[in-house]
């Protein structure tokens, strides 16, 4: 019971870890689709993914939505936004480790 446990929780783990990349990556794609255009996209022009990228970066402040059009707001507000995304990003991947460490130590403790 035990392992079935600890292989749950590694599980648990690399599926968060997957989830959250994707999503920041769906970011950064919509992000450089928007900076390769210059100008703003139409929300219809967009897949389903990039919607919702658009609509989590709108509420982060980085996007704004405007007569079913997105725009990059400040290019000053989107360096502090990659910032923060790549710190998240690194402290998020070394906590994810160490919780990955910890699971493996008891599994080999037994």
């Amino acid at each position: 019971m035990r392992g079935f446990a600890s292989a749950a929780a590694l599980i648990a783990i690399a599926l968060a870890c997957l989830t959250v990349t994707r999503k920041l990556e769906r970011e950064r794609r919509l992000l450089a689709k928007l900076h390769k255009r210059g100008a703003g996209i139409s929300l219809e022009e967009l897949t389903d993914n990039e919607r919702d990228a658009a609509e989590s970066l709108a509420a982060s402040g980085v996007l704004e939505i405007r007569q079913k059009h997105c725009f990059i707001l400040r290019t000053a507000r989107l360096d502090l936004f990659r910032r923060k995304r790549l710190r998240l990003m690194v402290m998020g991947g070394f906590w994810a480790f160490v919780l990955a460490c910890l699971v493996a130590v008891l599994i080999l403790r037994r």
